[in-house]
């Protein structure tokens, strides 16, 4: 899992203007506007939850607390600015000492949500790029680690590797 902040300036430059949530665009409209985020953010940092952590702690804990490191870190690259962490989703991040709100649907409500949607989905996706390559096999370049049919008969064929969470079902059937 694959968590981003970014914090954008009060007045967002209209060249972000293309920015909304990734899932409702192409790999290669996000590659592109990925090089405008950096470009345009006052600060941008990416936060993983490793397979490990995830089947130690669950997927949702792992993920809350890989956003808090993520915004920190940007909050902290900002030059000490005032911030409102506005958090994707109905959950807040805990154990938190920036100001947050949560905002449900916030890839399409928030431009620094969407932009970090980007951001993290890009970089996760340039990872499974490098895991294809690591295990071959798996055909993560296509499904990028998602349940496809294409990857459920990978893991069946060649059972987990360490890219693969244990808690998920799929693979937890696999390793069997």
């Amino acid at each position: 899992m694959v968590v981003a902040a970014v914090a954008l300036p009060e007045e967002p430059s209209p060249a972000l203007g293309e920015v909304r949530d990734s899932k409702l665009m192409t790999p290669k409209g996000r590659e592109k506007l990925f090089g405008v985020i950096r470009s345009q953010s006052l600060s941008i940092s990416v936060a993983w939850a490793h397979p490990r952590a995830i089947d130690e702690v669950n997927i949702l804990k792992a993920t809350l607390l890989a956003m808090g490191r993520a915004c920190r870190r940007t909050a902290a690259k900002a030059g000490g600015k005032s911030f409102l962490v506005l958090v994707d989703g109905p959950r807040r991040i805990p154990e938190f000492e920036i100001p947050q709100t949560t905002v449900i649907d916030g890839d399409a409500k928030s431009l620094c949500i969407a932009a970090a949607s980007i951001v993290a989905k890009v970089v996760r996706d340039r990872w499974m790029t490098s895991q294809d390559r690591r295990f071959p096999g798996y055909g993560f370049v296509q499904h990028k680690g998602y349940g496809t049919k294409t990857h459920l008969a990978a893991l069946e064929e060649l059972g987990p590797c360490s890219a693969h969470r244990r808690s998920y079902a799929p693979v937890m059937r696999a390793a069997k």
